[in-house]
């Protein structure tokens, strides 16, 4: 085979990563768009970016409607806890800054810090492994906690994502057609990495789904 159209030519497997981050951005958008769907949308997101990741499959379009089908309510559920935590932590901040109480400033910053770190892998863990909503929300915090440094990088992916949206024109103008995508897929190769730990060997290794029933909440 020509090498330039081999698949283990490095040019073109990254620019099917591309086209892949580019695709699932706007998979995401268009599911995301009742607003009331973006739990069962950013679930089935990273469900596909972790599946890709780590067996290198295509059919980003296929992986991702499945996962949107299978997790739809619980994920839906998740997601609209989400987002009234969200409103409720920006009213919070909002209103400890605009009085200039301090030390309720230091309480809402906290309760926002709890809220991000959590946000950041319950629907990681939600497209990953088979659990109740209270059980995925507590492993969520839980994790995000015991792998500090690891949450850390992924909230500093993040800000320099919206600091370079913010601070360039040309930034915000690329990441208007994939930031989406881009974000879940570098969380992803942190969470592919993470998420081994709880995953048996022939599950890691299967080329089947990789839903799992995580039991650390019996402990």
């Amino acid at each position: 085979m020509n090498r330039s159209l081999s698949t283990d030519n490095p040019i073109m497997n990254f620019l099917t990563i591309v086209c892949d981050i580019v695709i699932l951005h706007f998979l995401w958008l268009l599911t995301s768009l009742p607003i009331l769907t973006i739990g069962a949308s950013t679930t089935a997101l990273y469900y596909t970016t972790m599946k890709c990741i780590r067996n290198g499959q295509g059919g980003v379009v296929k992986l991702f409607f499945k996962s949107f089908r299978e997790n739809f309510k619980q994920a839906t559920g998740i997601g609209v806890l989400a987002l009234l935590a969200g409103v409720l932590c920006a009213f919070d901040m909002w209103f400890a800054v605009s009085r200039n109480i301090k030390s309720m400033l230091v309480i809402f910053t906290i309760m926002s810090l709890i809220y991000l770190f959590t946000v950041l892998y319950v629907f990681p863990l939600q497209a990953q492994f088979e659990n109740t909503v209270k059980a995925t929300i507590k492993n969520a915090f839980l994790m995000s906690i015991k792998n500090l440094p690891w949450t850390l990088l992924m909230v500093a992916i993040t800000a320099a994502i919206a600091a370079g949206c913010y601070f360039s024109s040309t930034v915000l103008g690329l990441m208007l057609i994939c930031v989406a995508g881009l974000h879940a897929y570098l969380c992803s190769l942190v969470f592919v990495h993470i998420f081994n730990e709880y995953m048996p060997e022939e599950e890691e290794k299967s080329d089947e789904d990789f839903h799992i029933v995580d039991d650390t909440d019996e402990d």
